[in-house]
C-alpha cells in the first residue's frame, strides 16, 4: 500500500497533507484527482472539490491554487509527521528482508531532514538498539500523537 493510501485508510489525509505530499512528489495528480472525487461521492458539495475532480486539464499550478484555496488550518510539522508516519509504517508492514527495510528507513530519515526523534534509527548511531526496533518505537509515538492507538 502506498503511503498516501495509508494515510486515507487511517483518517490522517486532508488538503494540506495532500498539498505537502505533491510538493515533495509523494501525491501524483490522478492521487489529488481520486481523493477530490471520493469526497464528492462522500457528500461534499465544495465547487474547487468537483473541480479538482474533472480537474484533469489544470496546469499543476492551477490544481495546487484550487487544493490551496480547501485548506482551512494547516500544521505543517502536523503534516509532515502524519507522512513520516505513513511511511515508516509501509516499511514496516513490508515483506522486505531486514537488511531492505533498513536500506529504506535510511532513506525515510534522510528524506525527511534528520529528525531528532529518529536518531536511534540511523546505522550510524550509538545507540546499542536495532534500527528497526527503534522504527518501531517512532511509529508507536507518532501512533499516540494521532490517536490512533
Amino acid at each position: 500500500m502506498s503511503p498516501f493510501k495509508l494515510l486515507i485508510r487511517l483518517g490522517l489525509i486532508g488538503w494540506s497533507t495532500i498539498n505537502l505530499g505533491f510538493k515533495k512528489g509523494w501525491v501524483k495528480r490522478k492521487d489529488i484527482f481520486d481523493y477530490a472525487i471520493s469526497q464528492l461521492v462522500s457528500g461534499s458539495n465544495i465547487e474547487d472539490v468537483a473541480v479538482i475532480a474533472g480537474g484533469e486539464y489544470l496546469t499543476d499550478d492551477e490544481l495546487i491554487g484550487l487544493v490551496l484555496n480547501l485548506i482551512k488550518t494547516t500544521d505543517s510539522a502536523a503534516d509532515l509527521d502524519k507522512w513520516r508516519l505513513a511511511f515508516l509504517l509501509c516499511i514496516e508492514a513490508s515483506d522486505d528482508s531486514d537488511e531492505d527495510k533498513v536500506n529504506k528507513l535510511q532513506e525515510v530519515y534522510a528524506d525527511f531532514d534528520y529528525p531528532e526523534d529518529m536518531a536511534s534509527c540511523s546505522v550510524y548511531s550509538q545507540d546499542n538498539v536495532s534500527p528497526l526496533v527503534a522504527m518501531s518505537q517512532v511509529v508507536q509515538e507518532l501512533r499516540e500523537r494521532f490517536s490512533l492507538i
